[in-house]
C-alpha cells in the first residue's frame, strides 16, 4: 500500500508540476512569439524601405540619364537649325526651288498664283474665282 502512495504521490507531484510548468510556458511562450513576430515584420518593413528606395535612386538616375540626352538632343537641333538658317539666308534658291515644286505638285490648283517681284515675295490672288 505504501508502494501505492508512493507512486501516487509522485504522479500528483509531476502533475502539479507539469501545470506549473505549463502556467509559466504559455504566458512566456506568447511574450516571446509575439517579440518574434514583431521582429519579423520590422525586418520585413526595413526591407522594404531599401527596395523602395532603391526603386527611387534608379528612377533618379534615369532621369538624371534622359535630362542629360534631351539637352544632347536639344544642342544637336540647334546646330541643325543655325546650320540651315545660314544656309537657307545665302543661298535663296532651294526655297524658291521648293516653291516651284509645291506649285508643280498643285497644278491644279487655280487659286494660286505666283508673281515674282523685286522681293522676291509671292502675291496670292485669293477669291479671283469667288
Amino acid at each position: 500500500m505504501d508502494w501505492i502512495l508512493g507512486h501516487l504521490f509522485q504522479i500528483g507531484a509531476f502533475l502539479i508540476a507539469g501545470i506549473g510548468f505549463s502556467m509559466w510556458l504559455f504566458p512566456t511562450y506568447g511574450v516571446w512569439a509575439a517579440r518574434k513576430s514583431g521582429e519579423a515584420d520590422l525586418a520585413e518593413a526595413q526591407k522594404e524601405q531599401m527596395i523602395q528606395r532603391a526603386q527611387a535612386d534608379g528612377r533618379l538616375h534615369a532621369a538624371e540619364i534622359n535630362k542629360q540626352a534631351a539637352i544632347i538632343e536639344a544642342s544637336a537641333v540647334a546646330a541643325q537649325i543655325a546650320t540651315i538658317g545660314a544656309e537657307l539666308t545665302s543661298h535663296d534658291l532651294y526655297l524658291k526651288w521648293q516653291w516651284i515644286k509645291m506649285l508643280e505638285h498643285h497644278r491644279n490648283a487655280a487659286t494660286t498664283i505666283y508673281v515674282p517681284t523685286e522681293a522676291n515675295l509671292p502675291i496670292l490672288e485669293a477669291g479671283r474665282l469667288k
